[in-house]
C-alpha cells in the first residue's frame, strides 16, 4: 500500500512497488498498470506510470519519477501544497484520496504480474543459446 509523508509544503507518495519494477512492467504488460471498470469493466479508470521531473497524482493516475533514496529504492512522486490549509491531512485526503484508493488496488496485483514477467522471461532465457 502506498505511503504519505507530509514534511513542510511537500507530500511525498511512496509505492509499495519499486520504481524499476514498475519500468519492467511498462515494458513488458504495460496494460497491468491499468485499472478498468465501467459498467463491462473494460473502461480504462486509473493508470499508473513513470515519468521525469516530481511526478504527479490526480483522478485519472499516478506518474512516479524516482526512487527512494534508501535500499528499498520504491518508487515515489512529490507534489506541493499550493492551497493554504488549516489541516493538511485533511487537504491531502480531499485532493488525492480517491486516487490512492485507486492506486492501492492496482499496486495490489503488480507482485503476481511481476512474477509472471520474471518467469516468462526465464524461460525465455533458457531457450537461447550462445554459438561458439
Amino acid at each position: 500500500m502506498a505511503k504519505i509523508i507530509i514534511a513542510g509544503d511537500a507530500v511525498v507518495i511512496t509505492s509499495s512497488m519499486k520504481f524499476e519494477d514498475l519500468l519492467t512492467i511498462k515494458k513488458y504488460q504495460p496494460d497491468a498498470l491499468t485499472l478498468f471498470g465501467g459498467e463491462e469493466g473494460k473502461d480504462p479508470i486509473f493508470k499508473v506510470d513513470v515519468t521525469t521531473g516530481a511526478g504527479s497524482i490526480n483522478q485519472f493516475g499516478a506518474s512516479f519519477a524516482k526512487a527512494t533514496r534508501d535500499d528499498e529504492k520504491l518508487a515515489t512522486l512529490t507534489m506541493s501544497i499550493v492551497e493554504a490549509t488549516d489541516d493538511v491531512k485533511e487537504w491531502v485526503a480531499d485532493k488525492v484520496g480517491a486516487a490512492l484508493m485507486n492506486l492501492c488496488a492496482i499496486e495490489e496485483t503488480l507482485p503476481d504480474v511481476l512474477q509472471g514477467i520474471e518467469a516468462r522471461k526465464a524461460e525465455i532465457m533458457s531457450n537461447i543459446e550462445i554459438a561458439q
